[in-house]
């Protein structure tokens, strides 16, 4: 991963001095590799046959195989998936500031800064992204998501919407180039209908009172406890959350709104909450794809259907 300006939140990547070019993105990024389409076998020695119907992914940079996707499965490859922002990065829309892979390569991302921020009060700012994700794998689609993100304490804030949503864009690995193209300036163009939105959401939530009693009841939607259960886990996430509700980073102005009821989960969810891992997962790359589009995602669009039930009540 590399990434221009201050160090992210996860602390991953490749530090450069300013914003930088696709192609810059992918070199220090360790992207400048491609993705082959290779035949499938089964069986031992000469005994092996082809495996009609699929194909194995294989990066050339090391002969690693990123998995196996079926006969129609076009490659998406770095070079021409960070291109869909070129032309927006030449205009000055937009500047590439973090780039990067998870697990192993499989999956390759790179988030464009729009210009502009949403400013809900003086101090407090959510800066605009617009997130690409690409696997070589066959997992997903190559996706096109809008991120939200809260300066003073690095929430992402990635909202279902009623225009825009959170899943963005996906566009299927079968597509030709020019459908991609023209789905990465639709995406675009959606992306400025999205952060109108959000930045409405965000003041209607800042001019909106919460109670402690709402919170109470808005962490007990959240980490439910089955009856008669007793769980210290789930009792010291909710008692976390309720504490972030009054003392989390950024909430001397905000303190006692429905903004920084969502914030307080969204905090926990990207700084506090635990990440499972296997052996041989690194925590911090696990923990970066929950918070873009896992669990922890989840948790914070459940949230804000919650609190928004909650003032339509």
């Amino acid at each position: 991963m590399m990434y221009a300006g201050q160090v992210p939140w996860h602390g991953l990547g490749t530090p450069v001095s300013t914003e930088v070019t696709a192609s810059d993105a992918i070199k220090l990024a360790g992207l400048s590799w491609r993705v082959d389409l290779q035949p499938v076998f089964a069986g031992a020695g000469f005994l092996q046959t082809p495996i009609s119907g699929v194909k194995a992914t294989v990066r050339d940079s090391d002969h690693r195989a990123l998995g196996v996707v079926g006969d129609r499965y076009m490659p998406v490859q770095n070079e021409d998936a960070f291109a869909f922002f070129d032309s927006v990065v030449g205009e000055g829309q937009a500047i590439y500031h973090t780039a990067g892979s998870l697990d192993g390569g499989r999956r390759v991302w790179v988030l464009a800064k729009l210009p502009g921020e949403v400013r809900v009060s003086q101090d407090d700012v959510t800066e605009k992204y617009l997130l690409l994700m690409n696997s070589h794998d066959g997992s997903t689609a190559l996706r096109m998501l809008f991120t939200p993100v809260r300066v003073v304490c690095q929430n992402t804030l990635n909202l279902a919407l009623h225009r825009g949503t959170a899943e963005g864009i996906s566009i299927r690995h079968t597509a030709s180039a020019t459908t991609r193209i023209d789905e990465a300036r639709r995406a675009l163009g959606l992306a400025h209908s999205y952060y109108e939105e959000f930045a409405a959401e965000a003041a209607r939530l800042m001019a909106t009172p919460y109670t402690d009693t709402q919170m109470n009841g808005l962490v007990e939607r959240l980490f439910p406890m089955e009856r008669d259960e007793v769980s210290t886990r789930t009792q010291k996430h909710r008692q976390k959350v309720l504490e972030l509700f009054d003392y989390g980073r950024g909430h001397e102005q905000i303190r006692g709104t429905a903004w920084a009821a969502l914030n307080a989960v969204a905090e926990f969810a990207d700084h506090y909450r635990s990440t499972r891992v296997r052996p041989g997962d690194r925590r911090d790359e696990k923990r970066l794809s929950s918070v873009w589009l896992g669990s922890a995602a989840s948790l914070k669009r459940a949230a804000h259907e919650a609190i928004c039930l909650q003032l339509a009540a």
